[in-house]
């Protein structure tokens, strides 16, 4: 039971749902160590301005971050590159990190990666992480083109059933207080709204198969956010690719691991 109204009950499993749907900022913004000591810019997007970075110069590898991360996520991988002479350009989604723009759909980051990339190219690759996958495979289907491309972690296709991820995000709520009637009805909300389904459906119709970046799909095993079966209907879905699995480094340090850049790079650059 609940003393809420049924207009007061909707009201706040409303608001319940687009707080599960938003990113959350983290309260002091990060930044790459090295990309202090490159140029930033504010790139103006159809959703919003976005802060990007690039650091030396000539053709790049452009990164992308994943959902409630930012150009931090990086700080290895841009070491390794700046090691080989390597340009890269980083910048924080829409939403996140320093960028001013509040819009975080998959559409709105994808538009940014094509923002970015026209704004601080040459572009001749790009790696990104969870989110930032969807994000750059909505830009390779929206005019941009880049040489190598590399995937990590990516929640796209979804394999997961969305039942089960609603489930764990009710459970946390009933954790943190709130009140059962509000997470139930918020519950039937994201039903309604397929929240869980949102951006595959954005890429669902889209032909991948006219990519033209030769790609590596990267996934750790024990990936508990986004399971391994993730990379397997990726790879499916991207002619050509290659599929690099490796394990015990989750969903989030598989991206800062020594290892696994030094493999991404070496694909980029194609060294081996």
């Amino acid at each position: 039971m609940t003393d809420l109204s049924t207009d007061d009950l909707d009201a706040a499993a409303r608001d319940l749902v687009e707080e599960a749907s938003r990113p959350s900022r983290r309260v002091r913004p990060r930044l790459a160590r090295k990309l202090a000591d490159g140029e930033d810019v504010q790139v103006e997007t159809p959703n919003g301005p976005v802060m990007a970075w690039r650091l030396g110069a000539g053709p790049a590898t452009l990164l992308v971050h994943g959902w409630e991360d930012d150009n931090a996520l990086w700080s290895p991988f841009i070491d390794a590159c700046a090691e080989l002479g390597r340009a890269v350009v980083a910048f924080d989604l829409p939403g996140h990190g320093f960028s001013p723009s509040e819009a975080f759909s998959l559409k709105a980051a994808g538009e940014a990666v094509l923002a970015v990339a026209e704004a601080l190219g040459p572009i001749d690759s790009l790696a990104a992480h969870s989110f930032g996958c969807p994000a750059s495979l909505y830009a390779l289907t929206h005019g941009l083109s880049v040489h190598r491309a590399v995937f990590i972690a990516s929640p796209f296709p979804r394999t997961k059933e969305r039942e089960s991820w609603i489930d764990d995000w009710s459970q946390r709520q009933l954790k943190r207080g709130e009140d059962p009637a509000v997470v139930e009805r918020a519950v039937l909300l994201m039903a309604e709204r397929q929240a869980a389904q949102a951006h595959d459906q954005v890429l669902q119709d889209a032909d991948l198969s006219a990519i033209t970046a030769k790609a590596m799909i990267v996934h750790s095993m024990d990936d508990d956010q986004c399971p391994v079966g993730n990379a397997y209907a990726l790879n499916e879905r991207l002619p050509g690719s290659q599929l690099a699995l490796v394990d015990d480094l989750g969903h989030r340090l598989v991206a800062q691991d020594a290892v696994v850049i030094e493999r991404a790079i070496n694909f980029v650059e194609d060294f081996g």
